[in-house]
């Protein structure tokens, strides 16, 4: 019997390679779990597989001790300088998620925010299967929060500044970018929209809402999220006079949240929202009904407008006035048809039209005009 060998087609032979590859540089980011003690120093379960020579596995090891008696004895300068060795020569190392999380630690313990997050930020990119992504997460959305309410920046290392909301936005995008499916998603978003609106930035508040409750539906949420979005329309609405699809959206939105949510607590504060937009969009067309009965006479089109704004608000002070306009309009309209009935009944007849024609035809005969 005779074996033929046989040869794995160019696409199958690149999908193996590529699985192997990756597999083999996430076990090297996560090869066993890494313990501390002060005895003993740092100790990995497994042994590193990233291609490291022996003399360079006891070199981290060397720098990733010498950083944590530091830390502990709170020279926080000389760790900071060992666990930045470690992360900067060796990247690839299963020390390296594990020095990142000791500088955060120290920066925040030294109140440096925005470094800690930058270093949670890279262990959740580069090194996901470090230790529980959920606290990563959790760590860097406690930060984007205390950016966003009560960190502040030092003046001349001593006074408190301002807020940098601006920060703060950015850090929460990062966190919805890195974790989309989590919990921390919509959370963020909602403080994002909190951020733009304490900005007065309507339009970027209402984005963030309406990211939230479109790629959120079932978050805790996002019935919050319908209630802001509808307020926060009803809060551009400039009057009656101007253009009304602000009023509309938030109409839109009001009726959403009665729908979907009837029996959340917000409900009396939705349906009060929903009455006083559906009152200005009824004004809004008595205008426009006034502007056609009273500047154009155009009676026709001036009654749409006063039945439409009956129809949306009906027991509204703008429907009353309708109401009165279209009575008026009804009475004009009966006057103007008495008229043409008596303009007709005066009217000459054809045979009469006929005969005048004829003597005054008779007339320039005779040279008379």
């Amino acid at each position: 019997m005779t074996h033929s060998l046989q040869i794995a087609p160019p696409a199958r032979t690149l999908t193996l390679f590529f699985t192997l590859l990756a597999t083999l540089f996430l076990t090297t980011l996560n090869a066993g779990e890494i313990r501390w003690s002060p005895e003993t120093g740092y100790q990995a379960e497994e042994l590193d597989l990233s291609g490291l020579l022996p003399e360079e596995i006891q070199q981290i090891q060397n720098w990733m001790n010498k950083a944590r008696k530091a830390e502990e004895a709170g020279r926080y300068r000389s760790a900071l300088k060992n666990y930045k060795k470690v992360t900067k020569r060796f990247p690839k190392s299963q020390y390296s998620p594990e020095a990142l999380y000791r500088r955060a630690q120290i920066q925040l313990e030294r109140n440096k925010v925005d470094k800690a997050f930058e270093s949670f930020n890279t262990i959740a990119w580069v090194y996901p299967n470090y230790g529980s992504f959920n606290e990563i997460l959790g760590e860097m959305y406690k930060i984007a929060v205390a950016r966003l309410e009560t960190h502040r920046d030092k003046i001349l290392f001593v006074f408190p500044g301002f807020k940098n909301t601006d920060r703060a936005i950015q850090y929460f995008e990062r966190i919805v970018s890195i974790a989309p499916y989590s919990d921390y998603a919509p959370l963020s978003l909602m403080n994002i929209a909190k951020a733009w609106s304490d900005k007065n930035s309507d339009s970027m508040t209402i984005y963030a809402l309406d990211r939230l409750v479109t790629n959120y539906p079932n978050s805790f949420l996002t019935a919050d999220a319908y209630l802001k979005l509808a307020q926060t329309h009803y809060g551009v609405i400039k009057g009656p006079q101007y253009d009304q699809r602000a009023t509309e959206d938030a109409i839109t939105f009001f009726e959403d949240f009665l729908i979907q949510y009837p029996n959340n607590e917000n409900v009396a504060q939705a349906e009060t929202g929903l009455s006083g937009a559906k009152n200005i969009l009824a004004m809004s067309k008595v205008k426009m009904g006034d502007f056609y009965n009273y500047k154009r006479a155009k009676y026709d089109s001036a009654k749409v407008m006063y039945n439409e704004a009956i129809t949306i608000a009906p027991l509204s002070e703008a429907a009353e006035m309708s109401k009165r306009r279209l009575e008026k309009i009804d009475t004009i309209l009966a006057q103007n048809g008495e008229e043409s009935e008596a303009v007709e009944a005066t009217a000459p007849t054809n045979e009469e039209i006929q005969e005048k024609a004829r003597k005054r035809a008779k007339r320039k005969l005779l040279g008379i005009f």
